[in-house]
């Protein structure tokens, strides 16, 4: 804690007394040796450039195209042309904007731009200015958040667009120099500015297909599929790059996430982020800035983000800044598309799990509407996976030793009328009535309905035969759950140097469960009904005001700053057997934040920090919980980048795992109240490097996390569910001390990443070494491991293009995960005379499964208006194991323990076909 308290005061001085931050003079990059043979120019400029650190500019009609052999010792840059050029007599002389960029042009080329007059295009008439423009999609008009924009002889001269793809470039040397824009899964912009250019309101239009490209463009450069080298701990990726990859009916975002190293990829039944030993829960899902809660669709065989409505993702696996809040282990960002600005657009995929379509339009001049939806449908992909996540309900609504009564059964009757699909659907519209101003509308809402229940009847059974008694059965097995949000948005540019964000927003997670049985036998006017099985309800409302600005107050210092409030509700009901009322709560809170940051950059722009501080007040509490952040990027070399991160981080709102040993732990939303649920707090250290080269990446990221006020729920020391006394709970439930245990969190581990960036086989390799584990003294005195403990995860992607075909294969192997065990089940007698069966458990997740892995291969044909896709999940027909079930049966008069393997899915085969308009 003292530690924490020095960093928080750390930070609290540099943001009261910081000067102006002098930098160094650049240095001077050296060029070589260099030995290449029969190679273009082209190639051997840009294997130059990313070996060195140099920048090169040309005209690529300009080059010649034939081959040439460079051999030059190490020297300047200036060097090193003058040498290229006089030995193999090329057409070619350069002028340098510095030591280390220079610009290559044909002597006839320059030649003529010395008779021009002096407002000719080559001639600067303004010098260090800010441009200001948006960043937008050529085909549509869409505006691309978070896209990079640099000076390319002066690349420490250079900015990110914002949320809304508007950027601020400051201290832009001349009007003359070249512009360079790169945005993950388009081609990059380069252009050279001229005097006429504008200095607010430029536009730049990113172009997906690059034989589309314009005269402006200087040089073409291919697309990486993710980027997970720009700070630390983040991935991104685009639906673009995400539709190359296998799938089973749905191009998955949060599937695509979990083939990165430090996400898990084992839990087919969940899509949500197990990220370096975190739980779901604990990762921040933001969609257009409101918070969802429910991620999954289809018992969590895939997510509830519609491929066709998202614009950009990203991931931050852990160390994120001040920004974001409310929970302990990473964070996703995702922003929706905004619909097409220029035309009517629609498009549809068909597959044999969904029907997914789309349209977007503009609205007049000024705004935009995007409408996606999607739904399910009972074909054989839906309910080969639809039975395989309910065949273990079926048999665990059924009590042990089969129905009372003897003898056979006559007039049987039976009806069975089982239903179950998802939908989503995603709305948005954009309003812009000034360029500088932005309001928009988003909703937001993904919904599962089941319903699998059955109902039987039979006549004249067992000592009731030729009476008109008779028996009827009836098995309720419904669930509905989904999340619903909603927000409101207004961005607003003041100046080149001041931008803000404000928004409303609204979320709602609810999930309702009735798996029940009831029985009613009946003779003549008399007749008895019993009743068992589990009813629960989790409902949580989300009402939320976040405010974020930006100032860019110096030329290399952005100020970030932001307020939020947030209510929320939280209620909670489990009742067995229609009577036994488990846990009922009904929980309201507010919480409200403040944070304050600065991204400046040192040493010749090499060094990026980024200190924060956010503070949080929470009313159930009536404390103050403070949070200091930091995280830097140093580029060491043109190669090399050293990165890392710390900071402390609470959630408030968690969802707890209920253990259920027999059937499989489920889980359920709770708000904390800082005694017997106490607000859980994180502490994380990251430290990572990276080398990258043209075409290759290794990155290897170490971390560790310190968790405290982890909770669990449990029934296993509750004298009436346990067989230690008779007491059972009253109608407001047991108490919180009796089942939700608390203690602490190690999570310690490595990720490695290599990946392979361009080229017609591109994909990666990743690997992660972890370790999970957590101390609640009330299941062991010593630690045990996590429920999300994995030791070891491999992970291959690889996707081949070849003429009109994107071929991609995935191959994941997971050490296994721990569970707790069932060792024997004994009988009891008790008081009146009937006969209890218990089981005994090992100790908390003493065992584990066997490892995990499967392969998935696809196969994509792309022609004009759309793709038809063939793809194979779990190509080898790998079981997998899900859970374990433990059955309780009598033999003989003796309760005998029977286990189960129930297993994830097996080979499963899937045709996809993609339809669009333009």
């Amino acid at each position: 804690m003292n530690v924490i308290k020095k960093i928080t005061l750390i930070i609290s001085l540099y943001f009261l007394f910081s000067p102006l931050v002098l930098h160094g003079q650049q240095k001077t990059l050296r060029v070589g040796p260099v030995d290449i043979s029969n190679a273009t120019l082209k190639s051997i400029l840009e294997q130059v450039q990313w070996e060195y650190g140099v920048r090169i500019e040309y005209k690529e009609q300009e080059l010649p195209s034939g081959k040439i052999t460079v051999k030059a010792p190490r020297q300047t840059l200036k060097e090193f042309l003058e040498k290229i050029i006089a030995v193999n007599n090329l057409d070619l002389t350069f002028t340098l904007d510095n030591p280390n960029a220079a610009v290559l042009y044909k002597k006839s080329a320059l030649a003529e731009s010395f008779k021009m007059p002096e407002s000719s295009e080559f001639q600067p008439t303004r010098k260090n200015f800010t441009l200001t423009g948006k960043i937008v999609e050529k085909e549509s008009g869409e505006t691309l958040p978070f896209a990079a924009v640099f000076v390319t002889s002066r690349p420490d001269i250079y900015t990110q667009s914002n949320v809304d793809g508007y950027f601020s470039l400051q201290n832009v040397p001349s009007d003359t120099v070249i512009l360079k824009v790169t945005y993950l899964g388009f081609v990059t912009y380069t252009a050279r500015l001229t005097p006429s250019t504008p200095l607010t309101g430029y536009l730049v239009e990113l172009q997906a297909e690059p034989n589309q490209l314009k005269a402006l463009v200087v040089q073409t450069e291919k697309t990486e599929m993710v980027q997970a080298n720009q700070v630390v701990g983040m991935v991104k990726m685009t639906p673009r790059n995400i539709a190359k990859l296998p799938n089973v009916g749905e191009k998955d975002p949060f599937r695509a996430f979990q083939l990165m190293p430090g996400v898990s990829a084992s839990n087919e039944s969940s899509s949500g982020l197990y990220v370096r030993g975190g739980t779901p829960d604990q990762t921040l899902v933001l969609y257009d800035g409101f918070t969802v809660y429910n991620v999954d669709h289809l018992f969590g065989f895939f997510s509830a983000f519609n491929y066709n409505a998202v614009k950009d993702i990203q991931l931050y696996k852990g160390g994120f800044d001040a920004r974001f809040g409310g929970r302990i282990s990473a964070v996703a960002e995702i922003t929706g598309k905004e619909g097409n600005t220029k035309n009517f657009n629609a498009g549809m995929d068909l597959s044999l799990l969904s029907t997914n379509g789309y349209l977007e339009t503009p609205v007049g001049k000024k705004m935009t509407f995007l409408l996606a939806g999607r739904r399910s449908y009972k074909g054989p992909l839906y309910n080969k996976i639809f039975n395989k996540f309910t065949e273990s309900e079926e048999s665990a609504a059924t009590p042990a030793g089969g129905f009372p009564g003897r003898g056979g059964f006559n007039n049987l009757q039976a009806s069975q009328k089982a239903t179950s699909y998802f939908y989503d659907v995603n709305a948005k519209l954009t309003f812009k009535p000034n360029k500088r101003d932005i309001f928009s509308l988003s909703f937001f809402n993904g919904t599962d309905n089941m319903d699998n229940s059955t109902a039987s009847g039979f006549s004249g059974f067992g000592p009731f035969q030729g009476s008109s008694g008779g028996l009827g059965n009836r098995t309720t097995d419904v669930s509905e759950w989904g999340n619903t949000g909603s927000s409101f948005k207004w961005s607003h540019q003041y100046n080149s140097k001041l931008y803000s964000n404000s928004l409303v927003s609204f979320s709602n997670y609810y999930s309702e469960r009735d798996n029940s049985r009831t029985i009613n036998i009946s003779r003549n006017d008399s007749s008895f009904t019993s009743r068992f099985g589990r009813y629960e309800t989790n409902n949580l409302v989300d009402f939320s005001f976040k405010s974020d600005w930006e100032w860019k107050f110096l030329p290399r210092h952005q100020l970030e700053t932001g307020t939020m409030i947030s209510l929320n509700r939280i209620q909670f009901n489990y009742v067995q057997n229609d009577t036994t009322t488990i846990l009922n709560r009904d929980d309201a809170g507010v919480l409200a934040a403040f944070y304050l940051q600065d991204r400046f950059r040192l040493m010749g722009d090499k060094l990026e920090l980024i200190p924060g501080l956010r503070f949080n007040y929470f009313n159930l509490t009536d404390k103050v919980y403070t949070e200091p952040r930091f995280t830097f990027n140093y580029q060491y070399s043109p190669q090399i980048k050293i990165k890392g991160g710390a900071g402390v981080y609470y959630q408030f709102i968690k969802q707890i795992n209920r253990e259920d040993i027999s059937e499989g732990n489920r889980n359920f939303w709770i708000l904390a109240n800082g005694t017997h649920l106490p607000v859980t707090r994180a502490e994380h250290l990251i430290l990572g490097a990276a080398y990258e080269k043209k075409n290759y990446l290794l990155d290897v990221e170490f971390y560790r996390k310190r968790n405290y006020g982890i909770t669990e729920y449990t029934l296993r020391f509750v004298p009436s569910f346990s067989g230690g006394g008779p007491g059972m709970p009253g109608s407001g439930g047991l108490s919180t001390e009796e089942t939700f245990f608390n203690g602490d969190e190690t999570i310690q581990g490595v990720d490695v990443l290599l990946q392979k960036k361009f080229g017609s086989v591109t994909g990666w390799l990743g690997y992660t070494l972890a370790q999970a584990a957590r101390k609640v003294s009330a299941f062991s005195d010593l630690p045990y491991y996590s429920d999300q403990d994995v030791r070891h995860q491999f992970k291959a992607v690889a996707t081949y293009t070849v003429h009109r075909w994107d071929l991609s294969a995935t191959w994941i192997y997971s050490s296994g995960r721990p569970y707790t065990s069932v060792i024997g089940a004994y009988d009891i007698t008790l008081l009146d005379g009937t006969v209890k069966s218990f089981t005994n458990p090992t100790d908390k997740n003493a065992n584990r499964f066997p490892a995990y892995h499967r392969l998935d291969i696809s196969a994509n044909y792309n022609f004009k208006n759309g793709t038809i896709g063939f793809s194979v999940f779990n190509l080898y027909n790998r079981s997998n194991i899900w859970y374990k079930r433990f059955e309780v049966i009598r033999e003989n008069g003796v309760s005998v323990l029977q286990t189960t393997n129930v297993t994830y899915l097996g080979i499963t085969p899937n045709l996809i076909l993609s339809l669009k308009l333009k």
